[in-house]
């Protein structure tokens, strides 16, 4: 375990078994507590080699300095792609002293503010969505999910998408929507989007390779959809990377 500062603390560890890719928040009169497991099948980042379990224990009295509370509506929550990318950080996070404090307190607040968000998803649609309250079909969704994740480096077209989890377009479309608060394209290029980098920081493939990976035939249409996703275009950022 490791204090962060004088109120957030966390800690990770390697479970033998884990069924799924959640994360699980619970709370108390003094402490927020927010366990993340990752399942590596799962995932967009790889995690086999590090820990898979990490937990965030963070005092009631940190969000003291905020005008209004933090409150949690939803115990259990997807893990999105943002949220990965961040978990990936703070287990390889090489820094230490203070500037190893400041760094891991960011990553924790933009967890919190991930988690508000997910609040916020949950409470614009549960009054409405039928998704939600009908686990066979709110299976569906998530089987869709898992599809497009273990299947990044292919066209992923909705017809398909449809037809492997046993529903129709619209209804498809309509529940993803519903459930995680975007749209299929808009899941889809995010999480491409995300691994490209990551790939792209790792600094081991050619441009080539990393379009490929992420389902793209085309170089030219990979780097201006790269470049009009993050302003700067994958070659130029390559290079960067390789001077530093």
């Amino acid at each position: 375990m490791e204090w962060i500062n004088e109120y957030i603390q966390w800690s990770a560890w390697k479970e033998d078994t884990v069924a799924e890719t959640k994360c699980i928040a619970q709370q108390n009169e003094d402490y927020l507590e927010i366990t993340y497991t990752l399942l590596d099948a799962a995932c967009l980042f790889d995690f086999s080699s590090s820990n898979n379990t990490i937990c965030l224990k963070i005092s009631k009295a940190y969000f003291e300095k905020y005008t209004t509370p933090f409150e949690l509506v939803v115990a259990q929550q997807d893990i999105c792609c943002n949220t990965q990318s961040k978990l990936h950080e703070l287990l390889n996070c090489n820094l230490q002293g203070f500037a190893r404090s400041v760094y891991l307190e960011s990553i924790v607040l933009y967890l919190l503010y991930q988690v508000q968000k997910n609040n916020l998803v949950f409470q614009l649609n549960c009054d409405t969505c039928s998704f939600v309250n009908k686990p066979l079909e709110l299976e569906k969704i998530q089987k869709a999910k898992e599809f497009i994740l273990v299947n990044l480096d292919q066209s992923i077209t909705i017809p398909a998408l449809a037809n492997y989890v046993g529903t129709n377009q619209c209804y498809l479309k309509k529940g993803f929507k519903e459930v995680f608060g975007q749209t299929i394209f808009e899941f889809v290029q995010e999480n491409k989007m995300v691994k490209a980098k990551y790939l792209l920081q790792q600094n081991k493939l050619s441009l080539q390779e990393i379009s490929a990976i992420v389902g793209y035939a085309s170089l030219s249409s990979f780097s201006q959809t790269y470049k009009n996703y993050y302003g700067i275009s994958p070659s130029i950022e390559k290079k960067q990377i390789s001077n530093s």
